[in-house]
């Protein structure tokens, strides 16, 4: 039996969303199995509530969703670093803030004036550059669009992680 097909056997269909222990479900559902909730709802649909609904409305075998689901728990795993500061953090050597709001142009001022605006960079050089980083913090205005930024961001091969800002 692999690795795979044991870490399947802790999910069963009957599985609820919210039991996944996965933060922004909404993003996931969303960006993952194209299946917007506020859409979902706008048209009277139902949102999937648990694996077994997310099967029927993807259109996806069982083990597919898991592969998605498990590769969503991998990517969330350890994404989160508490910092005293945005400040502190900006002047270490080997780590940049980078602010990955959509619809930001070259005139936008970034959330902090240390970090850069990502969708005003030329990825060929910008993703290469990004890899080559001890750690890439992700910020972003939407909790959910910072985590599913930095998650992709990880699955290239990138230290993107999420500030948690300690209060002490």
């Amino acid at each position: 039996m692999t690795s795979k097909t044991k870490s399947h056997q802790k999910f069963e269909q009957t599985t609820k969303l919210s039991d996944l222990g996965l933060p922004h479900i909404d993003v996931i559902l969303t960006e993952r199995f194209l299946l917007p909730p506020e859409a979902l709802k706008k048209i009277g649909s139902p949102v999937p509530e648990d694996l077994g609904d997310l099967v029927q409305m993807s259109g996806m075998p069982f083990v597919d969703v898991l592969v998605i689901i498990e590769e969503c728990l991998a990517l969330d795993k350890d994404l989160r670093i508490q910092i005293r500061s945005l400040d502190e953090e900006a002047k270490k050597p080997g780590v940049i803030l980078l602010d990955v709001r959509p619809g930001v142009d070259l005139f936008t001022d970034p959330l902090h004036p240390d970090a850069r605006l990502f969708h005003t960079q030329n990825i060929h050089s910008f993703l290469p550059f990004l890899k080559s980083l001890e750690r890439v913090v992700v910020i972003s205005e939407s909790e959910g669009h910072a985590w599913s930024a930095a998650a992709s961001l990880k699955k290239l091969g990138i230290r993107a992680v999420l500030p948690m800002i300690s209060s002490s």
